[in-house]
């Protein structure tokens, strides 16, 4: 009878169009994943000690009893052979592998969302990498196996995200204060950008934007499909218009907004002649005004327009 983590990968070969012989690895009892790889040992003395403190800490008879024994034949198919003819060609390289057979090597122990989507949806395997591309196994103690703590090994992928980043106004990646994986959660979800939606990934960070608000500007709660929500305003990585926007002054309401008639021809002009921020200070959504105007609009720009009783800010 086929075990549950068995039944998972026939089910993982089948979406991806593999063979149950592509994914499924032996499934060794703890004692003698620990016999045999004291035997790969007395060969390769030094490795275990690049593998000490981290996640593939090679396990003993003596230690901490952990759920999956970890060991040299996890994860190097061929071993069996490999002992009758010690040789490169019987044992698997695993960095030589596709990102479908590593995918399957690593879900022996590493059954997650981003494991998983390496075999069906995840863009970096259709680009050619692998799980080998970002993540060190020997000699590795960071968090998740990266190749640095900061993540910017992602930058050497994508060198016109890091020009982004020099602009004069960016997140602070270069200060060291956020890193890729702050915002681009590798789950292997079904969203383009690798997470659930752009806009909750920037409320992380800006919950007082966020609101809940009673008047809401619907662009900034659109779900980011074909544009719409933060990004529809703000570029994400780094501009060179103030707080990120995609364009400078007014250009960025312009996108959707046109200049009201009455801003145009009312009291010479004057409404078109301020930015729309002037006075729609509340871009993000109001709890008092509809039309997103500053609450201290009557007082700090026009007070005789709204004192004279001619206008009320809440029209």
């Amino acid at each position: 009878m086929m075990s549950i983590k068995t039944v998972f990968f026939v089910i993982l070969a089948v979406s991806a169009g593999l063979s149950s012989v592509d994914v499924l690895a032996d499934d060794y009892p703890r004692a003698e994943i620990i016999e045999q790889s004291l035997v790969c040992l007395d060969c390769h003395d030094g490795m275990t000690a690049t593998l000490d403190g981290s996640a593939h800490q090679l396990s003993t008879a003596e230690g901490l009893v952990a759920p999956q024994a970890v060991g040299c034949i996890n994860c190097h198919e061929g071993w069996a052979q490999h002992l009758d003819d010690p040789s490169r060609e019987t044992i698997v390289d695993l960095s030589a592998l596709s990102s479908h057979d590593q995918a399957a090597t690593c879900g022996a122990c590493h059954q997650t969302p981003h494991q998983s989507a390496m075999v069906i949806s995840d863009p970096h395997a259709r680009a050619g990498l692998n799980c080998t591309s970002c993540h060190t196994i020997h000699g590795n103690n960071l968090p998740r196996l990266l190749p640095d703590d900061r993540a910017t090994f992602c930058l050497d992928c994508h060198p016109e995200i890091k020009s982004e980043f020099a602009r004069r106004s960016a997140h602070p990646l270069e200060s060291g204060n956020i890193t890729c994986l702050d915002c681009h959660d590798l789950s292997g979800m079904s969203d383009p950008m690798l997470a659930v939606g752009l806009n909750w990934s920037c409320q992380d960070c800006h919950s007082e934007l966020s609101g809940p608000f009673l008047y809401e500007h619907p662009v900034v709660n659109s779900h980011l499909v074909d544009g719409g929500g933060c990004i529809e305003c703000h570029e994400p990585h780094g501009s060179p218009n103030d707080r990120l926007l995609t364009q400078p002054n007014d250009g960025t309401c312009r996108q959707c907004h046109g200049i009201p008639i009455g801003h145009r021809q009312a009291h010479a002009g004057l409404g078109s002649k301020l930015a729309c921020v002037d006075c729609h200070s509340e871009i993000h959504g109001s709890y008092d005004n509809p039309k997103l105007l500053d609450p201290q609009l009557g007082t700090i720009l026009f007070p005789n327009c709204y004192q004279s009783g001619c206008h009320a800010i809440y029209e």
